[in-house]
């Protein structure tokens, strides 16, 4: 077996891989969760990365791709998601999880430079969260995974006041993510968010005045994300969020993405409760490890 760097027509092998191999709860990671060659793909554009520098391959002496791992990361940044080794069946039990998670690791020390990797886990994938952490992965916190697999309903009453985001937003924006305790972002980040293409953001509005936001990542067109919601301190708790969550989703649903996705803490239960009432449901609770590289 030969474990080598990426290259491109790995790509459709790769994609079968994820989508065969880690569907089922015993198997579930979170990333990779491609399920065909164009999310591969969107996926490292989403992030401005190569696959050529940041997976790599196990393959047989025949040439038949068995297996993969590999980082997601913002250009440059020293943090990193895992891509969890994906092994085809007929490949386990010979330690190639093994020998994929400990090339990732040299690779990440000797030519990305990350010094941190973060991997998520169902919490019923058992023969992962062993291999993880025997590597020296610690367990952080856990997740909800949650999905939304019908367009919600949304009416004239609760759409009122809901529209997309404009360029001219942006400092609202900003003022209500940064109040809700989101991870730091510029105004030239936001900016940049807002005019991507690989983002929806929708606001809702009080008398002219931005009172909340929802951020929608759609570099899967199919299967969007929810990544942030925000409302004001005076308004939350009223239903504000949950309705510019539906109608945002709802548009996608209409643009043709089958489902929604989202990650939530299994404490906040008030979230939880909005997004229930909005159509998502509890699909996989996940276990965040992190190991310092």
């Amino acid at each position: 077996m030969e474990i080598r760097p990426y290259r491109r027509e790995d790509e459709a092998a790769l994609a079968g891989l994820s989508a065969t191999c880690a569907r089922g709860e015993g198997d579930f990671v979170l990333n990779p969760i491609w399920e065909n060659a164009d999310e591969f793909t969107a996926e490292f554009r989403r992030f401005d990365i190569a696959p050529e520098t940041h997976v790599i391959v196990a393959e047989e002496a025949g040439g038949e791709t068995i297996g993969f791992a590999g980082f997601l990361r913002r250009p440059e940044s020293e943090v990193a998601g895992l891509i969890c080794p994906i092994v085809k069946h007929g490949g386990r039990r010979r330690g190639v999880g093994g020998e994929l998670l400990r090339a990732a690791q040299e690779l990440a020390n000797h030519k990305l430079g990350i010094r941190c990797a973060t991997a998520g886990i169902g919490t019923r994938n058992r023969a992962g969260y062993s291999l993880l952490a025997s590597h020296g992965f610690r367990p952080v916190r856990q997740h909800f995974l949650m999905r939304c697999d019908i367009a919600p309903e949304v009416t004239e009453l609760t759409t009122e006041g809901l529209e997309l985001a404009q360029p001219d937003d942006c400092d609202a924006i900003l003022e209500i993510y940064h109040a809700c305790g989101f991870e730091s972002r510029s105004l030239e980040a936001m900016r940049a968010c807002l005019q991507d293409g690989r983002h929806v953001l929708a606001v809702a509005r009080r008398d002219g005045e931005v009172v909340a936001f929802s951020e929608l990542e759609t570099h899967l067109p199919k299967r969007v994300w929810v990544a942030y919601v925000g409302v004001n301190d005076d308004l939350r708790g009223r239903g504000v969020g949950s309705a510019l969550v539906a109608w945002s989703l709802a548009r996608q649903f209409e643009a043709g993405a089958v489902s929604a996705m989202l990650l939530l803490s299994p404490a906040n239960r008030t979230a939880l409760r909005a997004y229930e009432k909005v159509g998502f449901r509890r699909s996989r609770l996940i276990d965040v490890l992190e190991k310092n590289l």
